[in-house]
């Protein structure tokens, strides 16, 4: 296990056993822990915005966007890897999520990959480590600003959640200051010929309406079949286009 230089780190899991008289001393991050509650009082959950095979979950770049508003408050992140062996000599890669603060406090969560469950006869071991890189991002991004996993962005933004429902959030987080309009961005590229892009609003609107609805995944599921029938799955950033929002508001009517 590579060192760590600073007492303040969070020793969540360890290679090797913890004598009895180990004690790990936290230094106090008061500046962190200040501008984390304020994040905290107005954002509480990250939105569901992709699916896989065992139900929706929350995607990197959607965890992302969802603690963006915490530099706000002076917060930013990186993630760090490091390497080390377990007691059989085996290779552990170790992901490090630093949560730190403008002030220079930080508190670090270590968690690790064994190589091993990264095994895949089909695959590419560094593929199958770049997948495991990202699900532990995920899964510590949103455990290190304290957010669960919400359907919707009603329920995703507890606060605000009081003056929407599933009938009317549509129309007021267009109408007003709602930080549902703080979710995906439509992306800068320029539509090509033929094409035209959505507005901000157009892509906010659309996409709050189309996750009020019961049969989002069903939709969903008919424009990945027609417009990126090889991705894996889409993205509600993949929804760019006039032609795209015409062909999904057929099914919302």
């Amino acid at each position: 296990m590579s060192e760590q230089n600073d007492e303040q780190t969070w020793k969540l899991v360890e290679s090797e056993p913890i004598e009895s008289n180990r004690i790990y001393k936290i230094k106090p991050t008061p500046k962190l822990a200040k501008a984390l509650a304020q994040f905290q009082k107005v954002y509480a959950n990250a939105v569901r915005d992709a699916a896989g095979n065992f139900g929706s979950y929350v995607s990197l770049a959607e965890a992302e966007q969802a603690v963006s508003p915490a530099t706000e408050h002076g917060l930013c992140h990186t993630f760090i890897t490091e390497c080390s062996t377990d007691a059989k000599d085996q290779p552990i890669i170790w992901m490090v999520c630093r949560l730190m603060h403008e002030s220079g406090e930080f508190i670090d969560s270590r968690l690790p990959i064994v190589t091993e469950w990264c095994e895949n006869r089909n695959k590419n071991k560094y593929f199958s480590i770049g997948s495991a890189f990202t699900y532990t991002r995920r899964y510590m991004l949103l455990a290190a600003y304290g957010l669960g996993q919400a359907d919707d962005e009603a329920d995703a933004w507890s606060q605000k959640a009081a003056d929407t429902d599933n009938t009317g959030k549509a129309k007021k987080a267009r109408n007003s200051n709602s930080p549902i309009n703080s979710g995906a961005k439509v992306t800068p590229t320029l539509a090509p010929e033929g094409k035209t892009k959505l507005s901000q609003d157009e892509f906010d609107l659309l996409r709050a309406e189309l996750n009020s609805r019961p049969d989002k995944a069903d939709i969903m599921k008919n424009f990945k079949k027609t417009y990126f029938p090889s991705k894996d799955k889409v993205l509600a950033t993949d929804i760019e286009f006039k032609e795209h929002e015409a062909y999904i508001r057929k099914f919302m009517v």
